[in-house]
């Protein structure tokens, strides 16, 4: 995702990777709680990427 700012970028995969998990999920019969872990996972992990990123710039 170059030329993208940083934010946009993270966002955009922080997204794609939710709608991705939601979707194997539904395919699979996955339980909700699974799924709700794993969004709260990845929202946790979009943070930190978001602001390791602040720090470096």
């Amino acid at each position: 995702m170059a030329g993208l700012p940083g934010s946009l970028s993270i966002a955009l995969s922080l997204v794609g990777s939710i709608w991705l998990v939601g979707v194997v999920a539904l395919l699979v019969g996955a339980p909700g709680e699974l799924v709700a872990a794993t969004f709260v996972l990845g929202l946790v992990a979009g943070f930190v990427e978001w602001r390791a990123g602040k720090v470096e710039h």
